[in-house]
C-alpha cells in the first residue's frame, strides 16, 4: 500500500494566499477518526487546523472558512463557526470601530 492510501499518512493542502501542503503521521486509529478516505481525512484535518488558529485569533473567520474549504463567503465561515462551537472572535475596540461606522453611516 503506498503513502497517499495509508491511514497514518494525512496531506494538508492550504491554499490561500501561496499554497503550501503539509504531511503529517499519526496513529492509524487517530487518522480512522477522520474519515475513511484520503479526501475525507484531509478535509478533516483542514478544518480542525482552521479551527483552531481561529480559536487562537490568528486568523480571519473569512481565511478559517477559505482554509476549513467552506469557502472565503462571510455567511458560510460563520456558519462552520457556529456549528463547531468556536466561540465569535469580537473584541471591544472591534465594537467601537463598527459603532463609529454606523454612527459614521446614519448621518448621511
Amino acid at each position: 500500500m503506498g503513502r497517499a492510501h495509508d491511514a497514518r499518512y494525512v496531506l494538508v493542502q492550504v491554499c490561500y494566499a501561496a499554497c503550501m501542503s503539509l504531511s503529517i503521521s499519526i496513529p492509524d486509529d487517530v487518522a480512522a477518526m477522520l474519515g475513511s478516505s484520503p479526501q475525507e481525512r484531509e478535509q478533516r484535518a483542514r478544518e480542525a487546523i482552521a479551527l483552531e488558529l481561529y480559536r487562537q485569533g490568528k486568523i480571519s473567520l473569512r481565511v478559517m472558512g477559505e482554509v476549513a474549504g467552506v469557502g472565503s463567503d462571510y455567511w458560510a465561515a460563520e456558519n462552520f463557526r457556529v456549528q463547531h462551537k468556536a466561540p465569535l472572535n469580537y473584541s471591544a475596540e472591534d465594537l467601537e470601530a463598527d459603532r463609529e461606522t454606523a454612527e459614521r453611516l446614519l448621518k448621511r
